[in-house]
């Protein structure tokens, strides 16, 4: 966590950006482990998910019920990230690539 972050920490939650090259990097690195995370909410997102991502997210599916086996492109985690509000990333990964991103800046 960077000291911005932590100085903030009191009133708002750091933002993690998922368009960031080490977001995508840990997101690959990971993507079994989200896949293991992710899949079984998939068939609860109209539950959990406000109805515009609901839709976005079925179009990145492309019908399927289930994460790609292989990790995307980039821009597919990026669009996924987008169709996912802040607030619900963390019951899908998020801790996974913040920690990720979090030891790759203290390399």
């Amino acid at each position: 966590m960077t000291l911005s972050c932590v100085l903030v920490l009191a009133t708002t939650v750091c933002a993690l950006d998922f368009h960031s090259d080490e977001a995508a990097e840990c997101a690959t690195k990971h993507w079994s482990e989200i896949r293991d995370i992710v899949n079984p909410k998939i068939s609860m997102m109209d539950k959990i998910l406000p109805k515009a991502g609901v839709e976005r997210v079925r179009k990145l599916l492309d019908g399927k019920d289930e994460l790609p086996k292989d990790p995307p492109p980039r821009s597919w985690l990026g669009e996924a990230a987008d169709a996912i509000p802040e607030g619900l990333m963390s019951m899908f990964g998020k801790k996974i690539i913040e920690e990720c991103v979090d030891e790759m800046k203290h390399k």
